[in-house]
């Protein structure tokens, strides 16, 4: 039996959970918005159900919609990576490996380690994947990526291996004007009066705040939630609040001096994880061998594991 959609009804869903908009959908898929209007009303029909309700000038999707979203999201990531994988076989026998980075879509490292990679082993054909920033272990076990860093503690699965990348010091990241710019240290006690923004370090468990880094000696008490760390770097530049950050993450704004970092005297360590099951010749391992010999390198010359590139550090 055949389903009754096709790509091109699980495409305009993937788009309309992200943009809430009919016609913002139809610009990415590049087609007009009275076609993006009746496929959606043909995938409706030919489902029996509604896929979307619209609230606040919105478009949302119904729980019908979702799961056939979450569906669609996995489905077109693994087409698009097999094409890849063909294409990196019809370019001349390269391997593709797939890499997911948790908490952070900060990637100020990489055009680096691409250069390490193609210099060290040019056979292998590197890509990302968005979906491990918030789901780096389920991303693994889906096969949607080979490798993820993840910053936190090891899980007690036996279905993954722990690579240890480095450690880096959790700081609070503030603007140069904020009060709190002027102490040389920060704790909790400090921090309590200010507004501080929080985000997920995953949406898996054990990486939760409390889990991975304790409860505060002091309760803050105007925390403000985030939906990324990404999402409060504006908000840290024009002053409004405080928000604690791997000091990786944030190295392109100490760099340029929008924003200044104070030790809270807190650690967290970086991991490259793989599958159990991965042989010790696979891609991903090739990957995990070649990202701990470059993040020995940048450790030996003074240079953050995954910081600025040379010549970009603070002064």
């Amino acid at each position: 039996m055949l389903p009754r959609l096709n790509l091109n009804h699980l495409a305009l869903l993937s788009g309309l959970e992200e943009t809430g908009s009919v016609s913002a959908t139809a610009v990415r898929l590049g087609i007009t918005q009275s076609a993006a209007s009746h496929r959606l009303k043909e995938a409706e029909r030919r489902l029996g159900a509604a896929l979307v309700v619209r609230a606040d000038g919105h478009l949302l999707l119904t729980p019908e919609g979702e799961r056939l979203r979450i569906f669609a999201d996995r489905t077109l990531e693994e087409l698009v990576r097999i094409e890849a994988e063909i294409d990196s076989t019809q370019a001349g026998g390269k391997v593709l490996v797939r890499l997911g980075q948790a908490t952070y879509s900060r990637y100020h490292w990489l055009p680096g380690f691409l250069d390490f990679l193609a210099a060290r082993d040019p056979e292998l054909n590197f890509d990302l994947s968005g979906r491990a920033t918030q789901r780096p272990l389920a991303s693994l076990l889906e096969g949607v990526v080979d490798v993820s860093t993840i910053y936190g503690r090891p899980s007690a699965s036996q279905r993954f291996r722990w690579h240890h990348l480095a450690t880096d010091p959790l700081v609070a990241v503030m603007a140069p004007e904020h009060p709190l710019a002027v102490e040389d240290y920060v704790d909790s006690s400090l921090i309590a009066p200010h507004r501080v923004f929080t985000y997920p370090f995953a949406t898996e468990p054990g990486f939760e705040w409390e889990t991975l880094i304790g409860r505060p000696l002091v309760p803050y008490s105007r925390l403000t939630p985030m939906p990324s760390p990404e999402s409060t770097i504006d908000l840290l530049r024009a002053g409004y609040g405080v928000a604690l950050f791997s000091r990786w993450a944030i190295e392109p704004e100490i760099a340029d001096g929008t924003l200044v970092v104070r030790p809270v005297g807190l650690s967290l360590d970086w991991w490259a994880v793989t599958r159990a099951e991965d042989p010790d010749d696979s891609p991903a391992m090739r990957l995990v061998r070649l990202f701990l010999d470059w993040a020995e390198e940048r450790r030996a010359r003074g240079l953050a594991t995954l910081g600025v590139p040379d010549g970009q550090q603070a002064g």
